[in-house]
């Protein structure tokens, strides 16, 4: 059993191995040369010399761009050096392809070929994340995915999530208090990740919570509470005020018809 097991782990070791090898000349095949937008690039013929009577050719996906015979110019699309090299200045996405090379000599015999896959990126810009409230939920949706090449990632509270979608979709079930998202956007020469939001919709935050005029329906009710007490307890001092009004007035009154009684019969 022992040696079984470890077999298979070799035989699981080399397919992983091969799998990686596999991905890396996916993302990077053979003499491509991954670039930035703006940088300077030279493809040159290494240890081969141009002579003056030779013969210069240059192509861009199979586009001639450049020709060179003896001392003659007759095609000058993109710049090349005495020594034959093609110098791309501050090169950009269209610039992208396969770019060949050939030289002849004054006979037309083959002298040197080069051929150069360029691959010429833009890097990311900087994301946001907008909120859109939904129906029972809310969208979240990251800026700057523009193309194929750009790869998305989400990141909740902090954690990440398996969502590789511009759009996130959270319900209401799954959002609470206090919950922040964050996209990250990138590909092969760059990154960058948005600032978190804190998404706030009528149906999705504060859960179990309701609402009435604008404001929490339990703070209503303390506001209501606190009135009403206010209101009673106003009520009764008038109301003891007024008492004792009367009572005044009912003795001010037997005072007086006493007087008057006494006054009468005197």
């Amino acid at each position: 059993m022992h040696i079984q097991s470890n077999s298979e782990t070799r035989v699981k070791m080399l397919l992983n191995l091969t799998l990686i090898l596999f991905s890396l000349i996916v993302m990077f095949p053979p003499g491509k040369l991954l670039l930035t937008a703006g940088d300077k690039v030279v493809i040159s013929f290494d240890d081969a010399k141009l002579q003056e009577d030779n013969e210069l050719r240059w192509t861009h996906n199979k586009q001639r761009v450049y020709l060179k015979k003896g001392s003659q110019i007759k095609l000058n699309k993109l710049n090349v050096s005495e020594d034959g090299s093609l110098i791309l200045e501050t090169v950009q996405k269209d610039k992208s392809g396969e770019y060949k090379g050939i030289i002849y000599d004054a006979e037309g015999n083959l002298i040197k070929e080069t051929i150069q896959q360029l691959c010429v990126l833009e890097p990311v810009p900087e994301p946001t994340v907008m909120v859109e409230c939904v129906e029972k939920g809310v969208n979240l949706t990251c800026s700057a995915v523009n193309n194929d090449e750009v790869v998305v990632s989400w990141m909740k509270n902090g954690m990440k999530a398996n969502v590789t979608h511009a759009v996130l979709h959270v319900s209401s079930s799954e959002l609470k208090s206090g919950d922040n998202f964050s996209c990250t956007v990138s590909n092969k020469i760059s990154k960058k990740s948005a600032k978190n939001v804190e998404p706030v919709c009528s149906d999705t935050d504060m859960s179990e919570k309701r609402f009435l005029f604008g404001l929490d329906l339990w703070w209503m009710l303390v506001i209501l509470t606190g009135g009403g007490s206010f209101l009673l307890i106003l009520f009764i001092i008038c109301l003891v005020w007024v008492c004792r009004c009367c009572r005044r007035n009912k003795r001010k009154a037997k005072l007086t018809s006493s007087v008057n009684y006494f006054q009468i019969h005197l």
